[in-house]
């Protein structure tokens, strides 16, 4: 049985038109992971406020301050684009915080299987505002 966190990334997700959109392809497992884990790491370090602070300022670069460290984007799933401030205020606030909040963290959990099991790496979150993470570049 092959390891789900070494596996190359998958093939680039299928756009509105049914074919694939050749420059959106979503990192790896072990990627988003590693991504996880250093966001939360980093909450810690930073006291929390200064970890919001900080991912606030960089949804305007469409990413996170561990996903900017590890070169990686939040991208429109169709377009390949850098993820808009309204596609990013969906995501983190309505996607992650809200949502996780009233179901009790199920959605979290949900999102973390989803992004396991879906060709595009998609949470929860990432299907509400239509993005997926990418390597920068």
């Amino acid at each position: 049985m092959s390891d789900p966190f070494s596996s190359p990334p998958p093939p680039p997700p299928y756009n509105n038109s049914g074919s694939f959109s050749a420059s959106v392809v979503p990192c790896g497992n072990g990627t988003r992971l590693w991504a996880t884990v250093l966001d939360g790491l980093l909450f810690i370090v930073t006291c929390g406020i200064g970890w919001l602070i900080w991912d606030i300022v960089l949804w305007q670069q469409s990413t996170s301050p561990a996903k900017k460290m590890l070169n990686l984007k939040i991208v429109d799933l169709n377009t390949g684009a850098p993820a808009s401030m309204q596609q990013m205020l969906l995501r983190e606030v309505l996607g992650k915080i809200i949502l996780s909040t009233v179901t009790s963290g199920v959605s979290t959990l949900i999102g973390a299987v989803l992004i396991l099991v879906v060709p595009s790496r998609q949470g929860v979150w990432d299907y509400i505002s239509k993005t997926t993470v990418a390597r920068e570049g």
